[in-house]
């Protein structure tokens, strides 16, 4: 079978620009288990990068370490060229710009969609009161930019799977995130939607944002992605670009136990 070269893990092939942000020999361990073990990745602007890899690689684990859920045992992350510490979620949203998608979404299903959007960061005049037409306001912008049919008064309940996902990825244009976390969003939604949240992530590209995708679903990571990481063991076995490959090759690299890790 054919592999695709293996790209290094920083290709200015990939861009010229500048890493958006950069991980360098992060490891985390849990017991004697490392989850996450030597990794270093750049990831630039503006791209769609996918992370693949069998249950247990470390994608998930390496996604909690960007958010600040879980932090790193060593090594360094840098935010656009200087160097910078992930020790909460909050910190990871506001100082770095990154906003996590998780795969139960984490929506309030009795509320609208506005209500949704600003939860927890809802603005206020003379901070008391909710300013509810800046909640309208701000929210029919981010689904126009989406191309989302929804309206910030719909009710987030009543909505489809693949219409709730593009809600959470909503925040993340609302609040001018730069690089954007989805954990499997096909996973629990109709394939009649699937489209839809691949259409939505091409958008967030679009309007310059980056988003990692983690992905069982190959044919996603495939469609969608610029670069593909392939976790194997808790490190990082190869960095492809999304060039003429095939789910096959893929399979290959996040199974092939004699493959060489980079």
């Amino acid at each position: 079978m054919h592999v695709p070269e293996v790209q290094a893990h920083a290709p200015e092939t990939v861009s010229r620009q500048e890493p958006l942000l950069s991980v360098r020999h992060v490891v985390k361990t849990f017991g004697p288990v490392r989850a996450v073990d030597d990794v270093s990745l750049d990831i630039f602007p503006q791209e769609v990068v996918g992370l693949i890899g069998d249950n247990g690689a470390g994608k998930s684990t390496f996604l909690s370490l960007l958010t600040g859920y879980y932090r790193p045992d060593s090594g360094q992350f840098m935010y656009k060229g200087r160097p910078v510490t992930i020790t909460s979620p909050r910190e990871s949203r506001h100082n770095l710009r990154i906003e996590m998608i998780y795969q139960n979404l984490r929506l309030a299903p009795d509320l609208k969609v506005s209500d949704n959007l600003f939860l927890g960061e809802e603005p206020r005049t003379f901070g008391l009161f909710l300013d509810k037409k800046q909640m309208q306001q701000s929210s029919a912008d981010a689904l126009r930019k989406l191309q989302l049919k929804i309206t910030p008064k719909d009710v987030v309940g009543k909505l489809s799977g693949g219409e709730q996902q593009a809600v959470a990825i909503g925040r993340a244009l609302l609040f001018d995130r730069d690089i954007i976390l989805m954990d499997e969003p096909t996973a629990a939604i109709s394939v009649s939607k699937v489209q839809d949240v691949l259409n939505t992530i091409r958008s967030l590209k679009e309007h310059g944002k980056t988003v990692i995708l983690v992905s069982h679903r190959l044919e996603d990571i495939l469609e969608v992605s610029d670069r593909i990481v392939v976790f194997f063991h808790g490190r990082i076995r190869d960095v492809l670009k999304n060039e003429r490959l095939q789910i096959s090759d893929l399979i290959h690299l996040m199974f092939d136990s004699g493959q060489q890790d980079v």
